[in-house]
């Protein structure tokens, strides 16, 4: 909000007040409210408050409205898009990157999906809005899974897709992928960058390795082809002399 939606946002305040029967706000109380909702847009706060006002008797403190104002994402798919990612599962050639959230409030909804696609559905968007409020409210991080599928091929696409997207650190899709490889620059952060720079190290030092283990092995073949010689000649000399004495 802006200073010129001081005047709007108090109105709309007031009135949740007087419709909840409770004494106005004071100038200080005001100032707490302004702290913690200036961020938002005032066409937004302002339909919070209405959203309160609809479904309490209580006049709206900061915390109540904040409940109803969109929240920052934190990287979890919305409900929608959650559900065409777990129906991408139904095809076990498919290799799969979701959430666990996805995952659980899949097997909620796979019991019944062969005779019910939209009960199926609906179960499915009840119990990922309810596990995903659970780990939000606990301040959870998301965690994204390869749930891999039998085809090799579509495997190493959505894999690389979801590095490519930052769900996924290369370390992990290498679990599922363990050849995945591509150009630092395609891969969207450091720590993925480093990641990478360290397995060429490793790839470099692996092929190093085996050169010195190459050179090392050709050095003693030399050395044994030239002791074997140096036998041969020892004893060529050995029998002439012998001969020569008889």
């Amino acid at each position: 909000m802006q200073a010129t939606d001081k005047r709007a946002f108090k109105d709309a305040l007031e009135l949740a007040y007087e419709t909840a029967r409770q004494p106005l706000p004071t100038p200080g109380v005001l100032t707490v409210y302004w702290a913690n909702l200036e961020a938002f847009p005032l066409d937004a706060v302002l339909r919070a408050i209405s959203k309160h006002v609809a479904a309490s008797e209580f006049a709206p403190t900061p915390a109540a409205i904040l409940k109803h104002l969109p929240k920052e994402s934190d990287g979890r798919p919305e409900v929608d898009e959650a559900w065409a990612i777990a129906l991408r599962s139904r095809d076990e050639r498919d290799t799969v990157v979701w959430t666990d959230e996805i995952a659980e409030a899949w097997s909620v909804a796979q019991s019944v999906i062969d005779g019910d696609e939209i009960g199926a559905r609906m179960a499915f968007k009840a119990a990922y809005l309810r596990i995903t409020e659970q780990s939000r409210g606990v301040n959870r991080p998301v965690q994204w899974v390869v749930s891999q599928g039998f085809d090799a091929a579509r495997r190493e696409a959505v894999v690389t897709q979801a590095v490519r997207e930052g769900r996924l650190q290369l370390e992990h899709a290498q679990a599922a992928v363990p050849m995945l490889a591509g150009p630092a620059e395609s891969v969207p952060t450091v720590n993925v960058k480093a990641n990478l720079a360290r397995l060429k190290a490793l790839v470099s030092g692996i092929g190093s390795a085996k050169a010195r283990a190459a050179a090392a092995k050709s050095r003693h073949a030399r050395e044994d082809a030239e002791q074997l010689a140096e036998a041969k000649q020892a004893i060529a000399s050995r029998v002439a002399e012998y001969e020569a004495s008889v």
